[in-house]
C-alpha cells in the first residue's frame, strides 16, 4: 500500500510541477542561443562607396558553451561603411563568444583580398 500511495504522489507532485509555470522555468524552456554577428557584403558595399572607403573587418576567438562547458572556434569576417559599424560589429562578435575568449580582431579601412 505505501508503494502505491508513494507513486500517487510522485505522479501528483510531477503533474503541479509541470502545471506551474514559474519565471525560471520559462526562461529555461524558451531560452534561445545568441546569432552570430553578420558583416555587411563586401562587394555590395565596395561598389556604393568604392574600395577604398570600405571599411574591412575580421574577428576570431573561442565561443563558450555553457551547457557543455567548451570552447570552439569562431571567426568570422565583413565589410562595413565606417569604422564605427565596424566596431560595433565586433563588439557583438565579443558578446557573442561569451567567456570564451578572443584570439583576435581588426578593423582597417580599405578593401582587401577575394572581396
Amino acid at each position: 500500500m505505501c508503494t502505491m500511495r508513494r507513486a500517487a504522489l510522485i505522479v501528483a507532485g510531477a503533474a503541479a510541477l509541470s502545471a506551474a509555470t514559474t519565471p525560471a522555468r520559462a526562461f529555461f524552456f524558451d531560452y534561445m542561443a545568441p546569432q552570430p554577428p553578420v558583416g555587411g557584403d563586401c562587394a555590395a558595399i565596395a561598389a556604393e562607396i568604392g574600395p577604398a572607403a570600405t571599411w574591412y573587418g575580421e574577428f576570431a576567438g573561442n565561443r563558450y558553451d555553457d551547457f557543455t562547458d567548451q570552447r570552439y572556434p569562431y571567426s568570422t569576417r565583413g565589410c562595413f561603411v565606417s569604422q564605427y559599424d565596424c566596431r560595433a560589429w565586433q563588439n557583438r562578435g565579443i558578446s557573442y563568444l561569451g567567456r570564451g575568449g578572443i584570439v583576435y580582431m581588426r578593423c582597417t579601412q580599405g578593401l582587401r583580398g577575394n572581396y
